[in-house]
C-alpha cells in the first residue's frame, strides 16, 4: 500500500494526473487501483490500520491495490475544488460529516442511495447520522466514525467540595459557585464563540436551531421559548459571573489552556483536547485530575453535536461500483470501528458503543455515554454561511452578554438564519 507523504501544502497531491473524467454504467471495468483520500496527517497506527483494510479488500479484489493519501485538514476545500477542476482526484474520500451537503451540491460527489439501500450494514448504522449524509433526499456520505464533546472537571476539587459531577444545569451552577468560593477560579467556562457549546443548551431545553417544513424551506427556531430560556441561561454563566469576562468573544481554545493550568474548574471539549492540554500544561500532574462527564443539560444529559467523518465515493470515479465496495471494507462495524479507536473517536454503531470496552474504561465512558445523547445541525450547505461566516448563534449570545434584550436579539438573528439556510446554492 502507498503512503505519500502529503505536508502542509496540497499541492504535492495535485501534480499527479486526475483518476479519471466519469463513471460508466458498468462501475468503470478493470482497475489497478483505487485511491482513497483521508483527512489528517501520516502516523504509523494508520498506516497499519489501512494495512488491514486493503488486506481485507484484495479478499475479493487480488489485483486491484488501494493507495492512501493524506489530505491535511486545512488543505481539503483547496485539494477538492482542484479535483473538481480536473486534477488528481481520489475514488473514495473522507468528508466531515457536517461538509457532505455542501460539497454533494458542487458535484463532488458521486449518489450512492441504491448502493447504501442493498449493503446490510447500513441498518446498524445510527440512522441520524446516516440521514445527516444526505442531500435533497440523496445519499452521498456514510457515517465512518463520530466524536463528541463533554464536560470536563476537576476530579480532585469536586472530590474535596463533597459534589459529583454536575448532571443538570442547577447543579452546574452550584458546582461552578463553590469552585470559585473555594479555589479562588472560575468554576465554569462558558465562551461566547462557541456554537457547539450553546447548540447542546438549545437541545437540551428541547429547542432546536433550525427544522425543515413539507415544502423544503427552512424554518428558524430560535424565537421559541425552549432555544431563548436556553440562550438566556448560557448567557447569565457570564452576566452572573459564573463564566469570567474574560472568555467573552472567545472560542474553546482559551479555557483548554487555563483547564490545563488550574485556572478554571469545568469547560466543555472534546477528546481531541487532552493532547493539546498536554503541551500546554506547565504541571502535568494536574492532567491527572482533569475527568470527563457527559454534558449537563436542562433536566439531565444534554445532546451535543455528533461530530465526525463520513466516506464518501468521489463523483470522478472511473470503478464507482469497486469504489463503494472500499467504502463498505473501510466503513462496516470491523472497518469503522477499527479505525475509529486507532485515531481516537468512536464508531458510529450505537451497539458497538455499549461493549465494556468504551463502558468500563474509565478514559472513554464519558464520552462513549454522550454518544448515545446527540444531535446533528440543519443538513444543508448553507449552514456553514449562517454559522461559519456569520456566526449567527455566537453573535447572538454576544450581544445578550454585552446588553442586548434577548428576545430582541434572537428575532433579529432567527430572521438572519431563516434568510441564510434559504438562500439558494450556488
Amino acid at each position: 500500500m502507498r503512503f505519500p507523504k502529503i505536508a502542509a501544502a496540497s499541492a504535492v497531491v495535485l501534480l499527479a494526473a486526475a483518476c479519471g473524467g466519469g463513471a460508466d454504467s458498468e462501475g468503470g471495468g478493470d482497475a489497478d487501483s483505487l485511491t482513497v483520500w483521508v483527512m489528517g496527517t501520516s502516523q504509523p497506527p494508520l498506516v497499519e490500520y489501512f494495512d488491514g483494510a486493503e488486506a481485507r479488500f484484495k479478499e475479493n479484489n487480488p489485483d486491484v491495490d488501494v493507495n492512501v493519501e493524506f489530505i491535511p485538514w486545512p488543505d481539503a476545500q483547496e485539494s477538492i475544488t482542484n479535483a473538481l477542476a480536473g486534477g488528481d482526484a481520489p475514488d473514495v474520500i473522507e468528508i466531515g460529516n457536517d461538509q457532505v451537503s455542501g460539497w454533494a451540491s458542487q458535484g463532488a460527489l458521486l449518489d450512492i442511495t441504491e448502493k447504501v439501500e442493498g449493503w446490510d450494514a447500513a441498518a446498524e448504522i445510527d440512522q441520524n447520522a446516516l440521514e445527516y449524509g444526505t442531500y435533497d433526499g440523496v445519499q452521498y456520505g456514510v457515517p465512518w466514525f463520530s466524536g463528541v464533546r463533554t464536560l470536563y472537571y476537576r476530579a480532585d476539587w469536586l472530590k474535596e467540595l463533597g459534589h459529583e459531577p454536575p448532571a443538570t444545569w442547577d447543579e452546574l451552577v452550584t458546582v461552578a459557585e463553590d469552585i470559585k468560593d473555594e479555589y479562588d477560579v472560575p468554576g465554569f467556562a462558558a465562551p461566547t464563540d462557541f456554537t457547539n457549546g450553546i447548540a447542546s443548551f438549545i437541545w437540551s431545553n428541547g429547542g432546536e436551531i433550525a427544522v425543515q417544513n413539507d415544502a423544503g424551506e427552512w424554518e428558524g427556531k430560535l424565537t421559541d421559548p425552549a432555544a431563548v430560556e436556553a440562550v438566556e441561561f448560557y448567557a447569565s454563566l457570564t452576566t452572573d459571573g459564573i463564566s469570567p469576562q474574560g472568555y467573552v468573544g472567545e472560542n474553546e481554545l482559551v479555557p483548554l489552556a487555563d483547564m490545563a493550568n488550574g485556572q478554571v474548574g469545568m469547560y466543555i471539549d472534546g477528546g481531541w483536547a487532552l493532547g493539546s492540554m498536554e503541551e500546554q500544561a506547565e504541571n502535568p500532574d494536574i492532567l491527572e485530575d482533569i475527568v470527563a462527564a457527559p454534558i449537563p443539560g436542562a433536566d439531565g444529559i444534554a445532546p451535543a453535536f455528533a461530530g465526525g467523518s463520513a466516506l464518501s465515493v468521489f463523483s470522478t470515479t472511473q470503478h464507482p461500483d469497486l469504489a463503494f465496495e472500499l467504502l463498505t471494507v473501510l466503513g462496516d462495524q470491523e472497518g469503522g470501528k477499527g479505525y475509529a479507536d486507532t485515531a481516537g473517536f468512536f464508531p458510529a454503531y450505537p451497539d458497538l458503543l455499549a461493549e465494556d470496552e468504551y463502558q468500563k474504561d474509565p478514559d472513554r465512558v464519558a464520552a462513549a455515554t454522550q454518544m448515545q445523547h446527540t444531535s446533528f445541525f440543519p443538513s444543508t450547505p448553507r449552514w456553514t454561511a449562517a454559522d461559519q461566516d456569520n456566526k449567527i448563534l455566537p453573535g447572538a449570545v454576544l450581544e445578550i452578554v454585552n446588553g442586548g434584550d434577548p428576545e430582541e436579539v434572537l428575532a433579529a438573528a432567527n430572521e438572519q438564519l431563516t434568510e441564510i439556510l434559504n438562500e439558494p446554492v450556488e
